[in-house]
């Protein structure tokens, strides 16, 4: 909202005019502009600005509306700007959607009368602007005028002087600012604009320069911010979930930020070793001179953002340390990455999915080939928030004195479109004199941007032909647009095939690659030997490791075996205890068993003559009654009675027979009973015998064995002695360690045999590398020596350099090879890209579309830059993540807000700057932001004022380091720091090194430049102090100082001194204002603030520092930080001359170390020479300077 567009200066130069009262409008008949001839394809168109206002105002009432605060002094802006704007045609008539209202004036107006800000601004701008709008129509009714094709049409009245008064009062009513602001009039300018014709062939468009008039006059904002409709957007995709991973990081909190996992680049020397190993190092590099290889920081900082899949790496860039080179290697490496992947592909057809998209414009169908996905993502976006940073390293990538001499022949073989390089680089293409310009070598990159410089390179690069300006074609000019080479290529077809092609880049990989594998290699061994007494130091520790565990093992073995002999004498004790004990054992059982035995046999005698005699003596008078009782039985039964005896006695005698019979047969039964009995009597007694006598036979066994045993003598026996049987294990166990020990020595003696034969071995290949790589090679010096280690990078020697220039160039001989193959579909895809650039596509073209379309564009063209401020209509068609990568220079200067819409679209972004240069400049001073940001809810660390893009992608940024405070701040963490310091002599360096680094940044300049710079101007002072007080000053202009300031710029005059390569700076406007008017009686001369000298450069700067005498408060904002006097100082490469009262500024904090560094004097009182005098011959250089 407070960002409003400066409106220019009434110049007659740049067509700014002052619409003031009784002289006719630039529209009207009268006006100087009326008398121009105009190409019957061209007309006129006006902007109107009503209200214009002084910036440096808003912000005194800015200020005073919440209170001033102290650092608020002279961070006022500079400029103008107005309430409110719209267009007119050549006739006076109002463009239709042309009306801005300020949406600066708009805000002021509200905090004024609510001290808020309403949350929805974007709303309230356009109902305000409508409501503008209306108000305006009413005063001035539409009309019906014919129009050029005969047609009725629609047209507001023509505005006069009456009318212009009235939409100003309403404007300014409208703002709420009327009672506010002080309001200087109403200022026009006018611009010559082209007529588009939609059914003119593309041939034929617009290639004289100038811009077509838009479909709408509303689709250009002639006073907001130009990030503020973005901004919107943008901000819907982020609440939808739309965003990725860039931006995601960068808009994180810093209380979710990982700053444990940071690592400092100054500490951590095995880290950077790591990040720039010979793996990590592109396959690309710039043509540069073979041995100027880029700083160890530069290649950590190239190689890091390789290596990044996507999000952010901040790149700390003090003043000449070498940013742009950095970036051209990025450029380098990335084109060669695109064309390994081209070179992978067996037929250049393939380079596309086959689909084809479409979009009308006007009469046309644009029609667009979609790229196969592995071949974007190589998109390069320079962009910064002014144009002269983009302006600088865009002109600087393709010019020819970028590259080394040795490399021109080459450059000319691979002849990549070199003509309209040339052509890009110039001004104006088509002005009416001569212009010098640089030449172009290759077209590697453009200016796009504000909409002159897009048309300019639509009509250059694409519809250029050597008929449309017969004088270059006189001169020799001849050179086509790409649009007519294109069409060349189809009628004649590719020059060789596409496998030569790609044969021709393989080769010359196949070297780079190859020096590769050999870098590699070295850097493995150096990863060996980073230690190599420690290795060493540990195989010897292992040895009397080894041998301590011998001594140790044959010690603990005879112990073992002591202790073994102790216990068998132990068991030996016990065993003959034992055998005295079996003994005695022994004869007790024998005199027990011959005891058992006689007992045994009295038993046996016993039994004989006993039990056995009786129970044979009972079986005998058994057997004999047996036999009796059988005999009577039997003489019985003769005697049995007759039947005449039975029937004579009637049975009597039978009755007396039978019971005599019984009688003798139970007599017969008993005997037997009783022989039975005596049988088994007689049979147990033999079996007891028996018994008794193997008892018998047992004893007298037993007796004779123990006899014998007694007779053969007891053993010893085997004792189970637990104590013996664990001492024998020990033993066991201590042979195997005494054993596996000896194994270890000799394995441990071998292992250092061995380690010194390979160390032997790495040391003198180590030798051999560090003598070819020389200062590249990372030997102990290089370890103990930061200078010497932070100058160059490794592995990169000159040999390598050149292989991988030669990859660069092969690597856009291969582009133009591909663009010979594919010359229909890339001059479709380019016509649509030239509509998309130039401002002639249709309202929305599908996304996907356009950037298919913008990926053509960066096939050829590899980097395009633009500032943020028109990043949006530049890229507006593109969706999240589109491109690959957002390059951001002199980040320390573009406040946060300006890169969103550039992230959401990037997937990559390498953010160079550095926040100890100079710092955004807002329009709002920080007590009215901080009361704007407590209204919204907003955390403090988002306060636009208080940072900057470099230092949100610093803190995100892991691989860094600190930069020490000043005393009242805290140490500040940057990205990876460029250190090596390429620019100033001294005393400069050290002032910008003290003051600003705190030591940080290392002296690479050398002397030769200054060396030559003496010869050539001896009698120039070296840089110093001209102590000048002065009287009278005029606000902080010190006139005694211009006069000084005079006698040194007419003293390097009369040297013929190149006075482009002079700069007159001052901290103050006042004193830019002065120097100004210097500049002009002195051509070529940068002169202004220090804020408009960052991105300069000069031999001889001179620092005019003014100030109030009665102001301290202007000297102490001066020196509030050291910002302001390390651009300053920085600037000068070979002397510095600061003019100033040095009383008055040396105590002040910084410009103490200046008064330190600098010897001063009292100024020379003499009058200079007249402004045009110049003086020759060698004459002119021998005679002191006057001062």
């Amino acid at each position: 909202m407070f960002s409003p567009q400066r409106v220019e200066r009434i110049s007659q130069e740049g067509l700014v005019f002052a619409a003031l009262p009784g002289q006719p409008l630039p529209w009207e008949a009268g006006h100087e502009l009326s008398r121009w001839k105009l190409r019957p394809n061209q007309t006129w168109r006006h902007v109107v600005y009503l209200g214009i206002y002084r910036l440096d105002e808003l912000f005194e009432v800015l200020s005073q509306l919440f209170g001033p605060g102290p650092e608020s002094y002279d961070e006022r802006p500079a400029g103008e700007s107005a309430v409110a704007a719209f267009a007119v045609d050549e006739h006076g008539h109002v463009l239709r959607e042309s009306l801005v209202l300020s949406s600066c004036a708009l805000a002021t107006g509200e905090l004024l009368r609510n001290k808020r800000v309403r949350t929805d601004w974007p709303s309230g701008l356009g109902a305000a602007t409508d409501d503008l709008d209306e108000s305006l129509q009413k005063l001035l009714p539409a009309v019906t005028v014919e129009s050029e094709d005969g047609e009725p049409r629609l047209v507001s009245g023509v505005v006069d002087h009456r009318l212009l008064s009235e939409y100003q009062k309403e404007a300014v009513q409208a703002a709420g600012v009327d009672a506010a602001l002080s309001f200087t009039g109403i200022r026009i300018r006018s611009q010559i604009v082209v007529r588009r014709d939609e059914d003119k062939p593309d041939a034929n468009e617009c290639r004289h320069g100038c811009n077509r008039v838009p479909a709408s006059a509303g689709d250009h904002d002639f006073l907001n911010s130009f990030i503020m409709q973005d901004l919107g957007r943008v901000a819907e995709k982020i609440a939808k979930g739309v965003v990725g991973v860039a931006l995601n990081d960068y808009l994180r909190p810093e209380a979710d930020l990982a700053t444990a996992g940071r690592v400092d680049v100054r500490d951590r020397i095995d880290a950077v070793l790591a990040a720039t190993a010979p793996q990590a190092v592109p396959a690309g590099r710039w043509p540069g001179h073979p041995e100027h290889t880029l700083a160890l920081n530069q290649q950590l900082a190239v190689s890091t953002a390789l290596g990044m899949t996507a999000g952010i790496l901040g790149v700390n860039g003090p003043p000449g340390t070498g940013k742009t080179t950095m970036l051209r290697d990025l450029v380098a490496a990335l084109v060669v990455e695109r064309a390994r992947r081209l070179a992978a592909l067996t037929d250049p057809a393939q380079a596309f999915t086959g689909r084809q998209l479409r979009w009308k414009t006007g009469q046309r169908t644009r029609v667009v080939d979609v790229w196969r996905p592995d071949l974007t993502g190589f998109e390069m976006v320079l962009a910064s928030t002014n144009n002269g940073a983009v302006q600088n390293v865009t002109d600087e990538i393709p010019a020819a004195d970028a590259i080394d001499d040795s490399w021109r022949e080459r450059a000319e073989v691979v002849d990549y479109f070199p003509d309209i390089a040339t052509a890009l680089l110039a001004g104006q293409p088509d002005a009416a004199q001569p212009q010098v310009v640089k030449r172009g070598w290759a077209l590697v990159a453009a200016r796009l941007g504000n909409k002159a410089n897009r048309s300019r390179f639509v009509n250059t690069f694409w519809y250029h032909s050597p008929a449309a300006n017969r004088k270059q074609s006189n001169e020799g000019h001849t050179w086509s647009g790409l649009l007519a080479v294109l069409k060349g290529y189809e009628q004649t077809g590719p020059e060789v095939p596409w496998s030569t092609a790609v044969s021709r880049f393989r080769a010359t990989e196949a070297r780079v690659e190859a020096i590769r594998a050999e870098r590699t290699r070295v850097y493995q061994d150096v990863e060996r030997s980073a230690h190599p007494e420690l290795a060493l130091a540990d195989l010897r520790h292992a040895l009397k490791v080894a041998a301590d565990a011998v001594e140790s093992a044959r010690l603990r073995h005879g112990a073992a075996l002591d202790a073994e002999r102790e216990r068998a004498a132990e068991a030996g004790r016990i065993a003959s205890a034992l055998q005295a004990e079996a003994e005695r054992d022994a004869r007790r059982r024998a005199a027990a068993a011959d005891q058992t035995l006689a007992t045994a046999e009295r038993q046996v005698e016993h039994l004989s003559a006993g039990r056995k005699a009786n129970a044979e003596r009972a079986l005998w008078s058994c057997e004999a009654e047996l036999s009796r009782w059988l005999t009577a039985h039997a003489t019985h039964q003769r005697s049995q009675p007759g039947p005449w005896e039975w029937l004579r006695t009637l049975g009597e005698a039978r009755r007396h027979w039978s019971y005599h019979d019984g009688q003798l047969l139970a007599g017969v039964r008993q005997a037997q009973v009783a022989l039975d009995m005596a049988r088994a009597e007689r049979a147990a007694a033999l079996v007891e015998i028996d018994v008794v006598q193997r008892a018998v036979d047992t004893a007298r066994g037993q007796a004779d064995e123990i006899r014998r045993m007694l007779a053969a003598g007891i053993p010893e026996p085997q004792v189970d002695h637990a104590p013996l049987t664990a001492a024998r294990r020990r033993v066991a166990l201590a042979e195997q360690e005494f054993s596996t020990a000896v194994q270890n020595h000799r394995a441990a003696e071998d292992a250092i045999r061995a380690a010194e034969a390979d160390l032997s071995a790495l040391q003198a290949r180590l030798r051999q590398a560090a003598g070819t790589l020389g200062r590249h090679f990372p030997d102990p010096e290089w370890h103990a020596d930061r200078q010497r280690r932070e100058s160059a990078a490794l592995w990169t020697d000159g040999e390598w350099n050149e292989a991988r220039s030669e990859l660069f160039l092969a690597a856009l001989a291969l582009h133009k090879a591909f663009l010979r193959h594919n010359a229909t579909r890339l001059r479709r895809n380019l016509q649509a890209a030239m509509d998309l650039v130039g401002g002639d596509a249709s309202a929305n073209p599908a996304p996907e579309a356009a950037l298919a379309a913008w990926q053509s564009l960066f096939f050829v063209v590899p980097v395009v830059s633009t500032t943020f401020a028109s990043y949006d209509r530049v890229f507006g068609h593109l969706g999240k993540e589109a491109l690959g990568w957002l390059l951001v220079d002199e980040a320390g200067q573009a406040t946060p807000q300006n890169a969103v819409g550039a992230l959401w679209r990037t997937k990559r972004a390498v953010v160079v700057g550095d926040p100890l240069q100079l710092e955004p400049i807002t329009t709002l001073p920080l007590r009215t932001e901080q009361a704007i940001r407590t209204e919204q809810g907003v955390d403090e660390q988002w306060l636009t004022s208080r940072t900057s893009v470099q230092r949100f992608a610093d803190r995100l940024t892991p691989l860094g380091t600190w930069l020490a405070g000043d005393g009242d701040s805290d140490p500040t963490w940057v990205g990876v720091p460029l250190t090596v310091h390429r620019r100033c002599d001294q005393p400069m360096f050290d002032i910008v090194n003290r003051v600003a680094y705190g030591g940080l940044m290392i002296d690479g300049t050398g002397t030769g430049a200054g060396e030559r710079f003496q010869l050539a101007y001896p009698t120039l002072p070296p840089s110093k102090w001209i102590d000048v007080a002065g009287t009278g000053a005029r606000g902080h202009w010190i006139p005694d100082q211009g006069r000084q300031l005079d006698r040194i710029l007419a003293t390097l005059a009369e040297l013929d001194f190149d006075m482009c390569e002079v700069m007159v700076i001052g901290p103050f406007r006042d004193v830019a204002r002065e120097l100004d008017r210097r500049a002009r009686r002195y051509p070529g001369l940068v002169a202004g603030t220090v804020h408009t000298a960052q991105g300069k450069q000069a031999d001889v700067v001179v620092l005019v520092l003014g100030g109030a005498p009665d102001r301290v408060g202007a000297r102490r904002w001066a020196s509030s930080r050291p910002n302001l006097l390390n651009v300053a100082v920085s600037r000068a490469k070979r002397r510095l001359y600061v003019i100033g009262d040095r009383q008055a500024w040396s105590p002040l904090r910084y410009f103490q170390i200046l008064a330190a560094e600098l010897p001063h004097q009292e100024p020379v009182q003499r009058q200079p020479p007249a402004p045009g005098r110049r003086g020759t011959g060698p004459g002119a250089n021998s005679r002191p300077a006057a001062w």
